[in-house]
């Protein structure tokens, strides 16, 4: 009787040591601690355009609409987008842009345009850094004419450039071409301009393709 009361006191006695016990939090381990996830940032590249040239070769004259024709004692070069030809064929006049706009002008403001699209920041002289890219580009054609068909007429467009990127550590040539189709029952300069509009949207798609 007295080993079976000694146990029992055992046994209470283990019970009240473990319900004083404090039960504590577990502690934060490397598997349960909270991950602090680094916030990485990236330097936006920046580009700054140099200079846009119209490099155009013109002929006097061809039978071939899509060549570049202008005449001897024009003036305002920057500006010639095509000829006006009458229903034979021959050269009649010329296209010319907006008084506002010019080749080099629309260029510069498309090739802007396509290079922020491609994740470029654009700066001025004054925010050119060690890293920023130079861009140096030649216009080689800008041009629009018109296809007689036998209910409309297709006004076809093209555009084509050469942008020379460099910065500290490299250089790279790249060459970029878009073009533009539009069909009207006349050919009004406003339908070349129009065709124009197009194949700079097809430039700038080219761009970002050659960019990446």
């Amino acid at each position: 009787m007295k080993k079976v009361f000694t146990g029992l006191m055992l046994i209470i006695s283990s019970c009240i040591l473990l319900s004083s016990c404090t039960v504590s939090a577990p502690s934060a381990t490397k598997d349960n601690a909270t991950v602090v996830q680094e916030e990485k940032t990236f330097s936006e590249k920046s580009i700054y355009i140099s200079s846009v040239v119209d490099s155009r070769k013109f002929q006097k004259k061809a039978d071939d609409r899509s060549v570049q024709v202008i005449a001897d004692d024009e003036k305002d070069i920057d500006r010639v987008i095509g000829l006006k030809r009458n229903t034979l064929g021959m050269a009649i006049g010329t296209i010319h842009l907006h008084e506002n706009q010019s080749v080099t002008g629309i260029t510069k403001e498309a090739l802007i345009k396509g290079f922020k699209n491609s994740g470029y920041k654009f700066v001025d002289k004054k925010g050119i850094s060690p890293d920023t890219v130079i861009a140096e580009v030649k216009v080689v054609k800008f041009w629009t004419w018109h296809t007689p068909g036998v209910w409309d007429i297709d006004i076809n467009a093209e555009i084509e450039a050469v942008i020379t990127l460099k910065n500290q550590s490299a250089e790279n040539k790249i060459q970029i071409k878009g073009s533009g189709k539009t069909k009207k029952n006349i050919g009004t300069e406003e339908a070349y301009h129009d065709a124009i509009a197009i194949a700079r949207d097809a430039l700038l798609k080219d761009l970002k393709k050659k960019l990446h």
